[in-house]
């Protein structure tokens, strides 16, 4: 983080025009319910409030939600009409946000691959009027799978819960796939989007003998997590997920990327592209700071023994 505050630091100076002008607004779209989202927002402000060096007043943020393509489109002309330079895209609002075209620069924060939904070119040079952060990381499948077979030693079946429209799906599922292989797991794909849809899905893995459920990432996925969770839980079957909010909505814990850190980090895109620098050259970055979060709650409902190498890697423990 030092290094990342020197050279925003170094761009905000060769920008001295950000000093003197008054600051404009910057808009934040999502087509998430606000209370689900609060916090993100809450940790963007937060970051915007150290992005800016003494005497440079961060802009404040006009937020808006939509729920369907037209109102995301109107979103964005209302709040160009109010002055944003500049739109933050929360989500699955990204990829609609950047189908708007909108006149100023959009720093987006979404959880899929932007390449596959078509928001830029590519990750190193994104090309046009939109970057920002990816929180995919398909890095992190063995890990995963590591927690699986640390939950229910002795683990041989999984299955893997996944978003079909959630863009990369098809990449983080291979890797799984790959990443099984080595290990001797058989893994069975169900790729849902209903809660009709995700309950028959758990109803034919329980049949099938699953021992561990792996949800990927997703808004979508995150919503039927509950459901998920209590069907599995009904048969002592640990859920595992990727992000913090996972083991809040009652999987048995997560492991993946701080949601928190990366909107704290949007911040610095933010002041990048305000002070001048072209989106179009700013690389997308992936998440580099993750968590673990155990919801020792559901551990014990399942009747399982939390290791205490596992628990002493926990970065919060849900009582």
């Amino acid at each position: 983080m030092q290094r990342r505050s020197l050279l925003l630091g170094a761009a905000l100076v060769a920008t001295p025009q950000l000093a003197r002008a008054a600051p404009r607004p910057i808009g934040w779209i999502s087509i998430e319910p606000a209370g689900s989202i609060s916090e993100f927002l809450a940790a963007l402000r937060t970051g915007l409030a150290g992005a800016f060096p003494p005497g440079v007043e961060p802009p404040q943020v006009l937020d808006r939600t939509a729920t369907d393509p037209p109102s995301v489109a109107a979103a964005v002309k209302e709040l160009q009409d109010q002055g944003v330079n500049l739109i933050v895209s929360q989500g699955g609002a990204s990829p609609l946000v950047v189908r708007a075209k909108p006149a100023v620069p959009v720093v987006f924060a979404f959880s899929g691959d932007p390449v596959v939904a078509g928001m830029v070119d590519s990750l190193a040079r994104p090309g046009g009027n939109a970057t920002g952060m990816t929180f995919m990381s398909i890095e992190l499948s063995p890990k995963r799978l590591g927690l699986a077979r640390e939950l229910v030693p002795g683990c041989r079946k999984v299955a893997l819960f996944s978003n079909r429209r959630h863009p990369g799906e098809e990449k983080e599922i291979a890797s799984f796939q790959e990443a099984v292989q080595k290990i001797g797991i058989e893994l069975a794909v169900h790729r849902v989007q209903t809660q009709d849809e995700a309950a028959a899905a758990a109803r034919e893995a329980l049949g099938a003998g699953t021992q561990a459920v792996l949800a990927l990432s997703s808004a979508g996925m995150l919503q039927q997590t509950p459901a998920i969770a209590a069907v599995f839980g009904e048969r002592k079957v640990p859920v595992i997920g990727g992000w913090a909010s996972f083991a809040r909505h009652g999987a048995t814990l997560s492991y993946g990327t701080n949601l928190l850190e990366c909107y704290r980090r949007i911040a610095w895109y933010v002041a990048r592209v305000l002070g001048g620098t072209a989106p179009s050259t700013l690389p997308i970055e992936q998440p580099s700071m993750f968590e673990l979060v155990i919801n020792k709650k559901t551990v014990q409902s399942l009747g399982l023994a939390l290791p205490p190498t596992l628990l002493a890697q926990a970065d919060e423990v849900i009582e």
